[in-house]
């Protein structure tokens, strides 16, 4: 346990939800919007997503809030852990009571895929609006296709679902795989695959793979382990003794920590790539005690110029938490400005209008430029990614830094 203790925060009650106004330099406003933010508030997602909200919501007051008709609206954010990697039940009443207690207009969270199909039901009963920065399975919008009159409020504004990230997990792969060929000159590299149980792990895993050739390279085995698994020695020592060359792993929780420890701890002459949300942020270097130096993984920002936007968020979150953003920092800094773009196109904050100009953004963010795929798409109302919009970048562990450079 005490290897992720320095990326929890202490909670009397893991469900607690607090109201809090973000009106620092604030300029006068005529009333308030306020914005739900949910996550798992202990673990380095929940926090950054707070982060990130409170760092847009205080840019946004102090530049004159949302204009509605000639109204000024400050934005105010209330908080709630959805406590979500232990129990969906606690989750769904977060939600529900950010909407019935708190009264909030908007929603902003979650990272866990299975939590965000728990709460869409929560969403739907509540008529409320959902943008979900964090969570990627595809079938969140594949229930908006299905159902769009019951599902319509829901938007993902990152990361890229899981087709999508499948394809740039796979770009990282072959990229190690070619690395391997040059360097090494091994044509065929061995790989072990590393993964967390959950929708989301075995949904990149599986489709990352369909994107490499198999003729490209050899699996040597897959090993699968909970997401909040404190000891994976066993499962890492076995990689080591199947010999390979890439270690390609999937997880988004605190086994995160556990594995790129065991990695450096056991000296597995292996690179490990994939997706590690711990990984993506500065506390993982202390976390691991130094063991993840040269681990990559893909993320949703680097101190890069995605657009012009970038850096100086990046450095502004860097300068209040001493930690560089990861993938939903930034989505969850660009939802709260795509929810003011929306409202101010719309001219109000009923529902049906709201959606109508959510379903029309295009807006360039800190992340790329972001727009939804329409009604009648496939996956109506999930994040366009490819050239012209998200792509994501990698990023890699150098001498105790992350992401200060993109791959």
């Amino acid at each position: 346990m005490r290897n992720f203790r320095c990326q929890i925060k202490k909670f009397v009650i893991a469900s607690f939800v607090m109201l809090i106004s973000v009106t620092a330099g604030s300029a006068s406003a005529d009333q308030t919007i306020k914005i739900g933010v949910i996550g798992p508030m202990r673990y380095i997602t929940g926090e950054h997503i707070w982060t990130a909200c409170s760092i847009a919501a205080e840019e946004i007051n102090k530049s004159g809030g949302i204009a509605i008709k000639g109204k000024r609206y400050n934005i105010e954010l209330a908080k709630a852990d959805s406590n979500e990697f232990s129990s969906l039940s606690d989750a769904i009443s977060a939600m529900e009571r950010l909407i019935t207690e708190n009264k909030v207009d908007f929603l902003i969270g979650i990272q866990f895929s299975e939590a965000a199909l728990a709460l869409q039901e929560v969403m739907a009963d509540y008529k409320k609006i959902w943008l979900s920065p964090g969570s990627s399975h595809e079938e969140q919008c594949l229930r908006v296709a299905k159902n769009y009159d019951r599902y319509k409020y829901f938007f993902r504004c990152g990361p890229p679902n899981t087709i999508f990230a499948g394809r740039i997990a796979a770009h990282e792969l072959m990229m190690t795989i070619e690395k391997v060929r040059e360097e090494l000159g091994i044509e065929k590299p061995k790989v072990a695959l590393f993964r967390q149980t959950g929708l989301w792990a075995e949904a990149n895993m599986k489709n990352s793979l369909k994107d490499v050739p198999k003729s490209e390279f050899t699996t040597v085995g897959e090993w699968v382990v909970s997401i909040t698994a404190s000891d994976v020695t066993a499962e890492m020592s076995a990689i080591k003794a199947a010999r390979p060359h890439i270690i390609f792993s999937m997880v988004s929780g605190p086994v995160g920590i556990t594995m790129s420890k065991a990695w450096g701890e056991l000296k597995i002459p292996a690179t490990l790539i994939g997706a590690n949300i711990a990984g993506m942020s500065s506390p993982h270097w202390q976390a691991t005690n130094g063991m993840c130096d040269y681990e990559a993984t893909m993320n949703g920002i680097g101190r890069v110029e995605i657009t012009e936007k970038t850096i100086p968020f990046y450095d502004k979150v860097l300068e209040r938490t001493k930690q560089n953003p990861l993938y939903a920092t930034v989505d969850s800094y660009d939802a709260v400005y795509v929810i003011k773009d929306a409202v101010e196109r719309a001219g109000t904050l009923e529902t049906d209008a709201v959606i109508a100009a959510l379903e029309k953004t295009d807006y360039r963010g800190a992340m790329g430029r972001i727009s939804f795929y329409p009604k009648g798409h496939k996956w109506p109302h999930d994040l366009k990614c490819g050239p012209g919009y998200v792509t994501w970048v990698a990023t890699q562990w150098r001498d105790g830094n992350a992401g200060r450079k993109g791959l």
